[in-house]
């Protein structure tokens, strides 16, 4: 069964989705063994890692959750349900969380403890140890503190009173708590694999996992393997027997669905050829879901012109969403307006008007007479972005708009993705097109981005 998804989902929802979808005949009644299901999807590229607590990329995350899974897991309304925990009671003050786990299994068959949790947490905070999203890990009491050296890790607010007992002491209320720890970063780790063998991640012979696949095959650079876990708490649910990974890029992988190579293109792990959309909408073989995302572009406040706040805003207020939006994307995405999506309902009205030129003319001709230039002494500026047939047309839109509005002439710079992160994390750029998903269910995850 051939299946296309445009918008990129809420995690959990990509488990769902793989189990409903079926490659070799319909569900057979309970008197006979059902046939063998498995599927193959183009995740584009080879994972960093497989550990947990060393993902960076929503890719890698998506595939670690096949492999492992935590105390709770986003539903399919949204929200989070219980997982490994099998209860939770939270104090009157809202700072103490108190797990009681299921007896469950790690793919070795040995059990998985509260002492897996905390060890796989505590070793995050741990000063030398690379844990991208350690940061997660910071409405733990002292948790902060702790990474950066200034406290022992023995003082952050994570205890094991026996082996399925787990307490979790936060430093001040946090009403998305059971959403946080949704994110990968939260997963346990078979402390006695850990110490053991650091490098268990990095090939199927070592890996151990809980999630409800187990890693089969690991040709890097090439495919990884999933087989359905028989230790899975939730085993009876997982319909699929195997998932193939391919990395391949996205042209190539859209052209291996076509002639069906592959089973499931597009979100969560690539994206689908714009000049594709309209056919598959009418094929009727497009499907899509509300992502909470944001697309959105950085600038660079040191970078001439960009010291004015009235250029940026003006930049902003010129861009037609909308128009990007049914020409370009053609997957009736919503205009951001905001830096949180909508679909979270921060806000019912929008902070400004969506294709505002007769505003962004008036804020660009201030802002040029204060710099005390003409619109011909006004530089080139340059749009970075990581490579790519989306990004690609959506920064020529831009570049378009930009000059239509504004008179701006706007030169486009791809980069290989791997460059492009690196300049953006070394603040080597002036516009740059980029985006946020959503780690968790709440808003503070893309507000706390900006502190």
């Amino acid at each position: 069964m051939k299946t296309l998804l445009r918008l990129t989902f809420t995690l959990s929802l990509l488990a769902l989705s793989l189990t409903g979808c079926k490659k070799g005949g319909s569900s057979s009644s309970h008197h006979v063994k059902p046939a063998h299901q498995e599927i193959t999807i183009n995740i584009t590229a080879e994972p960093q890692t497989l550990d947990p607590r060393k993902i960076r990329s929503l890719n890698d995350a998506n595939v670690v959750r096949m492999f492992l899974d935590g105390l709770t897991r986003t539903g399919i309304d949204g929200k989070a349900d219980l997982a490994i925990a099998e209860k939770v009671d939270i104090s009157s003050d809202l700072k103490t969380y108190t797990f009681t786990l299921k007896k469950t299994s790690w793919s070795n068959g040995s059990p998985l403890t509260a002492h897996d949790f905390a060890y796989a947490w505590k070793k995050s905070l741990t000063p030398t140890f690379i844990a991208p999203n350690s940061n997660l890990l910071y409405v733990i009491k002292n948790a902060r503190e702790a990474k950066t050296g200034n406290l022992p890790l023995s003082l952050v607010g994570i205890e094991t009173p026996d082996d399925y007992t787990l307490v979790v002491k936060l430093d001040h209320p946090t009403p998305y708590f059971l959403e946080l720890i949704t994110h990968p970063v939260f997963y346990p780790v078979n402390s006695i694999i850990d110490r053991s063998n650091s490098y268990w991640a990095e090939k199927e012979v070592s890996y151990v996992g809980n999630g409800p696949f187990v890693l089969k095959e690991w040709k890097h650079h090439n495919t990884i393997v999933a087989e359905k876990n028989p230790h899975y708490w939730d085993e009876k649910t997982v319909k699929l027997n195997t998932v193939t990974m391919v990395m391949v890029s996205e042209d190539t992988g859209f052209k291996m669905f076509d002639a069906n190579d592959v089973s499931w293109d597009g979100s969560p792990f690539s994206a689908i050829p714009v000049d594709a959309i309209e056919s598959l909408k009418v094929a009727q073989e497009l499907h899509s879901t509300p992502a909470l995302a944001t697309g959105w572009i950085r600038v660079n406040v040191a970078k001439t012109p960009f010291e004015s706040q009235k250029i940026r805003q003006a930049l902003a207020f010129s861009i037609n969403r909308k128009e990007i939006i049914d020409h370009v994307l053609q997957g009736q995405q919503i205009p951001a307006t905001g830096i949180v999506p909508t679909a979270m309902g921060v806000t019912d009205t929008p902070y400004f008007q969506d294709g505002d030129v007769e505003r962004a003319q008036a804020l660009f001709n201030e802002a040029l007479d204060e710099m005390g230039i003409s619109h011909e002494k006004f530089p080139e500026v340059t749009l970075t972005y990581g490579s790519g047939d989306r990004s690609h047309t959506i920064a020529q839109a831009l570049q378009s708009q930009w000059q239509s509005a504004l008179g701006i002439q706007v030169r486009l710079e791809p980069l290989e993705k791997k460059v492009y992160f690196d300049r953006i994390s070394k603040k080597n750029y002036t516009l740059a097109l980029g985006d946020w998903i959503a780690d968790f269910n709440d808003p503070i995850n893309f507000l706390e981005v900006f502190t």
